[in-house]
């Protein structure tokens, strides 16, 4: 299980073929892939449910032919694991999980669907994506990870969508993902990987409202609800979808689309190269918050 594979990979970060090359590239692109595993406030059947999909994702990422590294966002001891720069990753994979705090895109931190918040994923995961896409290396997030990248990149969030919307099973939460289609934008990159529309398996209450800066909208569900962010610059790879595509109730076809480009796009950006755009002003505050 993912739960597993956290505590045994993400002590060993910074070793064998993790730390820095000894001669030779290695053969598969090392992807960092994180999830708040021990966040306090996830339920015992969110952690279940999240812990399952991360060894969909990981084991399609394997496929796909990454070489993967789980690290559990929610642990303070693995806060700048992936800053260092001793460490070798050549990836990034955000993965979904509780609530972005409110506090960081200037929303309501009193809103009563607020749940599941774990300040110390918040920081690790938004200063991952801002290394990330500094130093040139392609990040794909799911459902959190796509709200996750918005907030660093600037933009905020819809705290809710209403009872009565399309996008999760409001009936049994704790039950199985709703189903509904997308309409994928022509010329993204998900496009490419999918077509211009896919059948989605949803399980969200909140989404992306303002876009952050450098992103631009790539899917919208039927209801007007972004599905989906890319980067607007084309040298840039970075793919973040609202949905599951790691659920099981997804055609494993498409999971496996959208795995080759990430893996193939981290296979191509080895050597990366540091940007000199600035953190916007949301990740800031993100990373101070820990200091």
């Amino acid at each position: 299980m993912a739960t597993e594979q956290t505590r045994a990979q993400s002590t060993s970060f910074l070793g064998a073929g993790l730390g820095p090359d000894t001669g030779g590239a290695p053969s598969s692109p090392r992807i960092a892939v994180t999830w708040a595993d021990t966040a306090p406030s996830h339920e015992a059947w969110f952690h279940a449910e999240l812990d399952a999909l991360t060894t969909s994702a990981v084991a399609a990422v394997e496929r796909a032919g990454g070489a993967v590294v789980v690290l559990d966002a929610a642990d303070r001891l693995h806060a700048g694991a992936l800053l260092s720069p001793l460490a070798e990753w050549d990836g990034l994979l955000v993965m979904g999980g509780g609530d972005v705090d409110p506090v960081l895109y200037d929303g309501d931190p009193d809103h009563p669907t607020v749940s599941g918040v774990d300040e110390n994923a918040d920081a690790f995961e938004a200063s991952a994506v801002v290394q990330a896409l500094e130093t040139g290396r392609p990040v794909l997030g799911i459902c959190r990870g796509l709200q996750v990248i918005n907030v660093a990149l600037g933009g905020s969030l819809h705290e809710d969508l209403g009872a009565d919307g399309i996008h999760r099973n409001h009936a049994d939460p704790t039950g199985p993902m709703v189903l509904h289609e997308v309409t994928i934008e022509p010329g993204t990159r998900l496009a490419t990987a999918l077509g211009g529309s896919a059948i989605v398996v949803s399980g969200h209450h909140q989404a992306a409202a303002r876009v952050g800066a450098g992103l631009r909208v790539a899917a919208t569900a039927p209801d007007g609800v972004i599905e989906a962010l890319e980067a607007e610059d084309p040298a840039r790879w970075l793919v973040a979808v609202q949905w599951h595509p790691e659920d099981p109730q997804t055609e494993a076809a498409q999971l496996d689309a959208i795995m080759r480009t990430f893996v193939a796009a981290c296979r191509e950006k080895r050597s990366p190269t540091a940007s000199t755009e600035a953190a916007p002003r949301a990740t800031r505050q993100i990373q101070e918050s820990t200091r």
